[in-house]
């Protein structure tokens, strides 16, 4: 399959920005016309957010990235000020040159995640998630879904034509991904990635009149919705990141064919998304409360209150703090529930360069679907959101085979009161720390376990951490009688190496993200047959 040339026009505007041209011709609608179909909230947030991007845009592209950069433009079409329309055909050029068009390799169809580097070969050996992406396709592929069906009016015929191209380049280059091939991951209980591949499959299949890939968009759907029909949850459970960028997919449904297999159930799956996320969230912490799946970029984020830390305010019961890091999930749950002009919104204030921040690039797209998501979020979630009404627990359950063993489910339980979150999770997986190996079970970070098969288990006054016998690999699981511990320093303490008894406490020892740490390691004696290595960690909010 042929990309068609990109061509320059020979009439060239000088843009805003030295050295990046921008070409006239596209007379848009009103610029406030799209905007006020909008809530108020989620105008708001998207007003501030593309404030930010603009001030990170550096020709040709945002943040060095041709992910962020489509996700840009997109914004810069829904917003139509000024030269903004002809700036973002512009970046679609750019983007689709970015794009990896030999059709006989593996990467064929993404994007290349940094510009910079070479391809993947001899100098770069080729390495998923390495010296290519290819989620990085399904990112372009969908974000560019919704320019096409809301703004194709503002983009040049050219362009539109070069976009349509590149997105079914990159549909069919992540069809030759297949889980356990080829050193590749993408199963369907790999959530996000997953619901990206089944919408940009899907739509097109439908766009391109490619009944074969339309087929397979209706086959993926369905085994994402098995998936999720076992425990009505994500595999990527509670994720401040990877629960956002699917649902930003979930929301691509309105622009699905009617008779599609994943129209038919995408707005039940958000209902009931939200409703666990709910469950979890503590609004009196304006942010997702413990376990997570998948919150290795800020787990080790410094307490911001001092009723975050027990005990002896030695650990962060909540780890994971979105106003530290950028979470997409943040800002969705900002524009439902607002929080940008007071303070409260579950995102880092300020926004521009807080931790994560290219990820920020997605509040182009979010309000604009919004649409297709914030209908189906239910009244109980809503008020969750808003207001802790009472200190409760809660459980939920999750499997991600073929890392888990689809008859012993992890197990989430969570403690949230005004305050206070902590949470822990039970996996006996077939390698240590489960498909993701970066799993937070329990208030203390042990992010790096040491063995395959980890209770914890969060009550309303403490956690219990054990390192059982596996059940579900028995001949493959790894054990240990080490168990490591892992917290952040706290503003104004210092804490001395009596702080934790019988245990080896230190701080500096390595980092994580960049992020130092205390550890707090425990060296169990050699333990009987029918022993177990166990802590229990008691905690009072101060």
């Amino acid at each position: 399959m042929l990309l068609l040339p990109v061509v320059l026009l020979a009439a060239a505007l000088l843009c805003r920005a030295a050295g990046f041209e921008i070409f006239p011709g596209i007379v848009g609608r009103s610029n406030s016309s799209y905007l006020d179909t909008m809530s108020s909230n989620q105008r708001g947030l998207f007003v501030y957010a593309m404030e930010g991007l603009d001030a990170n845009f550096a020709p040709p592209f945002i943040f060095n990235s041709p992910r962020y950069s489509a996700w840009y433009a997109v914004g810069l079409l829904a917003r139509n000020e000024g030269d903004d329309v002809a700036i973002a055909n512009q970046i679609i050029r750019d983007v689709v040159a970015a794009q990896f068009k030999d059709p006989t390799q593996l990467w064929f169809g993404t994007y290349r995640s940094n510009p910079n580097v070479p391809d993947p070969g001899d100098v770069y050996p080729p390495k998923l998630y390495t010296s290519y992406d290819s989620n990085m396709g399904l990112f372009v592929c969908t974000s560019w879904i919704i320019a096409v069906e809301e703004f194709s009016d503002l983009i040049q015929a050219d362009v539109l034509s070069l976009m349509k191209s590149s997105m079914y380049n990159a549909t069919v280059g992540d069809g030759y991904r297949v889980g356990g091939f080829n050193g590749d991951n993408l199963y369907p209980i790999y959530s996000n990635p997953w619901y990206m591949r089944v919408m940009a499959a899907t739509y097109v299949g439908n766009m391109m009149d490619d009944s074969n890939m339309t087929h397979w968009g209706d086959v993926w759907a369905q085994e994402a919705i098995t998936a999720f029909d076992e425990y009505s949850t994500l595999s990527e459970f509670n994720s401040g990141t990877y629960s956002g960028v699917t649902l930003y997919a979930l929301s691509l449904w309105g622009y699905m064919p009617a008779n599609s297999t994943i129209a038919s159930r995408a707005p039940d799956i958000i209902t009931k998304t939200w409703d666990t996320l709910s469950s979890f969230y503590n609004p009196t912490l304006h942010t997702l409360g413990a376990p997570w799946d998948r919150a290795y970029g800020c787990s080790l984020s410094e307490p911001t209150r001092a009723t975050d830390c027990a005990p002896a305010r030695g650990a962060n019961l909540h780890g994971y703090d979105m106003r530290t890091y950028f979470g997409i999930l943040g800002v969705q749950i900002a524009g439902l529930v607002g929080g940008i002009n007071d303070g409260t919104a579950p995102l880092p204030n300020p926004l521009v360069g807080s931790e994560h921040y290219g990820d920020a690039a997605a509040v182009a797209l979010t309000p604009l679907t919004a649409k297709f998501n914030d209908p189906y979020v239910s009244a109980e979630a809503l008020t969750r959101l808003k207001t802790l009404t009472e200190p409760h627990a809660s459980f939920a359950q999750a499997v991600s085979p073929p890392s888990d063993n689809p008859a012993y489910p992890r197990n989430y339980t969570s403690w949230n009161e005004a305050g206070l979150s902590v949470g822990g999770m039970e996996i006996d997986a077939k390698v240590v720390g489960g498909p993701a190996a970066n799993r937070r079970v329990g208030c203390l970070d042990a992010s790096y376990p040491t063995s395959s098969s980890i209770s914890a288990i969060a009550t309303s006054t403490n956690l219990t951490v054990s390192y059982p016998a596996s059940q579900a690999f028995p001949d493959d699981a790894t054990s240990s009688n080490v168990m490591a511990f892992l917290f952040s320093g706290i503003a104004g303490v210092s804490l001395p190496a009596t702080f934790w008894r019988m245990a080896t406490f230190v701080y500096g020892s390595g980092s994580i993200n960049d992020v130092s740490y205390y550890n707090l390691t425990y060296t169990i004696p050699e333990l009987g047959a029918e022993e177990e290595a166990r802590i229990v960690f008691g905690f009072e909010k101060v």
